[in-house]
């Protein structure tokens, strides 16, 4: 069992790591694929991957503001 303050930061934890961490990685990846020796094809496939992680990280920062907010608004203190 956690609290609903314990629970409420976890999920603030999370949140932060979804917004800064994901994006921050992927920038300093897609930087160095600039300066990589690779063909073209891969690197345009690897930054593929990189905007669909960085989009889907977006998604999971909505989907923790959302779980943050019912969290916060209901009366039960222990989930």
């Amino acid at each position: 069992m956690i609290t609903k303050e314990k629970l409420v930061n976890e999920l603030n934890e999370a949140l932060k790591t979804e917004e800064s961490a994901i994006p921050l990685y992927t920038k300093h990846v897609s930087s160095t694929l600039f300066l990589a020796d690779m063909e073209k094809e891969k690197v345009f496939r690897i930054k593929e991957i990189l905007d669909i992680l960085n989009s889907e990280s977006s998604e999971h920062a909505r989907i923790y503001k959302g779980l943050i907010n019912r969290v916060e608004e209901e009366a039960k203190d222990v989930y």
